[in-house]
């Protein structure tokens, strides 16, 4: 059985993403989309939130369907986080972290303050 060390941030964290990123998905604007990424951000007053996700145009005669895609991720030995978050308040990078879909994730940084209930009041 793996141990995992768990900081006393990550659940403030994770729960400041949870809220974030659906607010970036409805309100942000697609900045880039290419190679392997599409970004997201959403910008307004003293907040910069950027979301990313994987993103690879298909080759020609490339299957399209979701199950060939995870099976590819699957094919990986190393751990891989796929999405992002990164938050700015007041030009202060506070909070970056990554994560994969089958829960696995991994804070960055995470710097606290009264910032944390500001953005859970977006």
């Amino acid at each position: 059985m793996a141990l995992r060390l768990v900081s006393s941030g990550d659940g403030p964290a994770l729960a400041i993403r949870d809220h974030l990123i659906p607010l970036v998905r409805e309100r942000g604007t697609l900045e880039v989309q290419r190679d392997s990424v599409r970004r997201i951000a959403l910008r307004a007053d003293a907040w910069v939130i950027e979301h990313w996700t994987p993103f690879n145009d298909l080759l020609p005669g490339e299957a399209s369907s979701p199950g060939y895609r995870h099976a590819l991720e699957r094919q990986h030995t190393m751990s891989h986080l796929p999405y992002g978050l990164d938050v700015w308040h007041a030009d202060v990078k506070v909070l970056s972290l990554l994560w994969a879909d089958g829960g696995a994730f991994e804070v960055i940084g995470f710097v606290r303050g009264g910032w944390e209930a500001e953005a859970l009041a977006l």
